[in-house]
């Protein structure tokens, strides 16, 4: 089942980091806007530097993945993730 998740109050060095943090669980997001589709993760991300704000879509937890994480605990990594840099999940 697919997800979306939006956060706000994200600064670009915020951004940069979650995007590091992401590489070393092997997903790579180049730039501002895009889709990734590694080791059974795949989505479509946005993120407005000017509203601090970032978008998830199409988010989606597959094989191999699926064996070591569920879609939920992949996004609860990754809210976490954001508010450690001072961002929020928005509603």
């Amino acid at each position: 089942m697919a997800r979306q998740v939006r956060y706000e109050g994200i600064k670009p060095e915020a951004f940069d980091s979650l995007k590091d943090k992401l590489k070393q669980m092997g997903l790579h997001l180049q730039g501002n806007n895009g889709s990734f589709s590694e080791k059974g993760v795949s989505g479509k991300y946005t993120y407005i530097p000017e509203n601090e704000t970032l978008a998830i879509e199409e988010l989606k937890v597959g094989f191999p993945a699926s064996m070591m994480l569920s879609a939920d605990s992949l996004q609860q990594r990754m809210t976490e993730m954001i508010v450690q840099q001072g961002g929020r999940a928005s509603a």
